[in-house]
């Protein structure tokens, strides 16, 4: 198979950090030596769920914005604790609309083509290496993959706990991000006045499927 967004050769291997403190994780690594998306558990209940993938039209949003909300002004606090929302609601909107049959990153497994990959990304982020593991993706027809740049993600991130971007500005984050490409910049307050920042460059792939422990 093909990475939809991507001309490189799909990895043989693929690296996950696999948090075993997760009760479902934790069973699935020890009865089925596998894991896989969210889609892939739900295709094999038999209901409808299978055409949709197949169109692209499920809806994996578990909720929205209040249409009725009387806030146009909101606090701190409520700005911190929805900004990690708003930042996976507006990437899966523009998913939702321009690139329907990609993976959703609400459903995905997310993971490295390589394990260099693993030791840069617990650098930059704390990510306990010892919980790396290897695994080899199982064929399926459902099989979807995308190889995206997960520090444009964390950039957003940053900029919704500190800022508003405009419509075309999210429209240009997004693009960037499921088309693949790789550093972005945005211009962000500080303290000392707006600064550009960049995103830098950290490779993953965004996977619908059933992954098997390759140890």
């Amino acid at each position: 198979m093909s990475i939809l967004n991507s001309k490189d050769i799909l990895p043989t291997d693929f690296y996950i950090f696999v948090n075993m403190q997760n009760v479902v994780t934790k069973h699935n690594i020890d009865n089925t030596k596998s894991i896989f998306s969210g889609a892939f558990g739900q295709l094999s209940l038999g209901d409808d769920f299978s055409t949709k993938y197949l169109e692209g039209t499920v809806d994996y949003l578990p909720f929205v914005p209040n249409k009725d909300s009387d806030a146009s002004m909101i606090s701190m606090f409520n700005n911190n604790i929805t900004s990690e929302y708003r930042t996976e609601y507006n990437c899966e909107l523009h998913r939702k609309f321009n690139n329907p049959k990609y993976p959703s990153r609400l459903s995905a497994c997310y993971a490295f083509g390589d394990y260099e990959t693993c030791v840069e990304v617990s650098k930059k982020h704390n990510w306990n290496l010892s919980t790396v593991r290897k695994f080899t993706l199982l064929p399926s027809l459902y099989n979807r993959v995308v190889k995206v740049n997960m520090e444009i993600v964390s950039l957003e991130r940053t900029a919704n706990r500190i800022s508003m971007t405009s419509q075309q500005t999210q429209n240009s984050i997004w693009s960037s991000y499921w088309n693949g490409i790789g550093n972005i910049k945005l211009e962000l307050p500080t303290v000392d006045g707006r600064k550009e920042f960049n995103s830098g460059v950290i490779w993953e792939y965004l996977i619908e499927g059933r992954l098997e422990l390759n140890e």
